[in-house]
């Protein structure tokens, strides 16, 4: 399995050094397979600029990302309590700075209703946009696209939905689109709870998008001002970010607006289809949920959904909707406490059973090692 972690950085700068050299310590029980290492790029870019290459211990070139907010991201096997050696240098003829594709990338389609859409090698997603509020839609949670491929799918699904009527809610051969959302928390959304009723959020007012690829991809949501008990013009914003081999989106969400503290959840819907298909971890780690698609006699497989807090939540549970919303009966949730001026972090993503995840204990388990891996970060050293 896949993680993308940041790590705890050690800094001890040689002014005269043709290189840096960086180390890498997993000092976990987790293997960290194809992992995206975040480490910090000021004293890179001091020194060589972006126009770098990096190189492993066997001397192989790896992937490399600089990011909007200052980090420098590589790609690398870190096998659990071992160290990895890379060294940094400015490019030049005898050692180009590699380059990699794309697999990370979102777009805003204003061609569909401003849908947000983003993917990596694992999954895609969608968030839909102002031209669908103001049109009086009101779906809130995330939505999903399955996949099956490790390639950009999602503008060649748009452009054959629209142009060739090629339906994206088919599979033509890389995935489709057979989730369901409505008027819940889909695929991992958080919500305040007013008074015991939550406030679905419904579309974002901006997205800015931050990163593109290779490996990461990340954007800022803006959302509609919204009334939250005595508080109006409450503002939510959400960083969302995907990181390539992970099957999990980082989601740091915050409040401006508020004058007291709230209760808030994140969750996944759970679906009549698979009333009880969902793992609540014991130790709060984790929600896991298998979702039977809207068609399940269509062969459209399982998608398997995950939540993971990067703090232990006060609980989780399964709540049943007032009455059914559609297909939906309830949902799996963790649930906390909200306070003004801070931010709440947490993960969710999902995978598919035609895209890798052979089930739901497979999920879980990497669910469980996914905790594991935020409470124990890479120890890293440049020097």
């Amino acid at each position: 399995m896949n993680f993308t972690l940041a790590g705890v950085f050690t800094l001890g700068l040689s002014g005269c050094a043709s290189s840096l050299k960086v180390s890498v310590y997993n000092p976990s029980d987790v293997a960290r397979e194809t992992a995206v290492v975040e480490i910090d790029a000021a004293p890179v870019v001091s020194k060589f600029g972006h126009e770098i290459a990096v190189t492993d211990e066997q001397g192989s070139p790896v992937t490399t990302q600089f990011t909007y907010d200052g980090k420098l991201l590589l790609e690398g096997d870190i096998p659990a309590r071992a160290t990895r050696r890379f060294k940094i240098r400015k490019a030049d003829g005898k050692h180009p700075a590699m380059k990699a594709d794309t697999v990370c990338v979102g777009q805003i389609r204003h061609d569909m209703q401003d849908d947000y859409a983003w993917e990596n090698d694992r999954g895609g997603y969608r968030l839909y946009g102002p031209s669908y509020r103001n049109g009086g839609g009101n779906v809130s949670g995330y939505d999903i696209w399955t996949k099956s491929v490790s390639y950009p799918v999602l503008a060649d699904r748009y452009d054959d939905h629209r142009v060739c009527r090629a339906s994206y809610h088919r599979d033509h051969g890389s995935g489709m689109d057979v989730y369901t959302v409505g008027r819940t928390l889909g695929a991992g959304m958080n919500a305040l709870v007013v008074d015991g009723q939550t406030a679905y959020p419904c579309a974002y007012s901006r997205c800015d998008i931050l990163d593109n690829g290779p490996l990461r991809t990340s954007a800022r949501i803006t959302c509609y001002p919204e009334t939250i008990g005595e508080d109006s013009g409450v503002v939510e914003t959400r960083m969302i970010s995907l990181d390539k081999g992970s099957w999990l989106n980082k989601i740091v969400v915050s409040y401006e607006g508020l004058s007291k503290t709230y209760p808030m959840i994140n969750g996944i819907v759970v679906h009549k289809q698979n009333p009880t298909g969902y793992i609540l971890d014991p130790d709060k780690r984790y929600l896991a949920y298998a979702d039977l698609t809207d068609n399940p006699a269509a062969g459209n497989g399982i998608i398997f959904i995950g939540v993971v807090n990067a703090e232990t939540p006060d609980n989780v549970t399964y709540s049943d909707l007032s009455e059914p919303l559609g297909d939906a009966v309830g949902h799996i949730i963790s649930e906390t406490s909200y306070r003004p001026g801070e931010s709440y972090t947490y993960y969710w993503g999902s995978g598919w059973s035609k895209g890798g995840v052979r089930g739901l204990k497979p999920w879980a388990a990497y669910l469980a090692d996914f905790s594991e891996t935020l409470k124990n970060p890479l120890q890293i050293t440049i020097e």
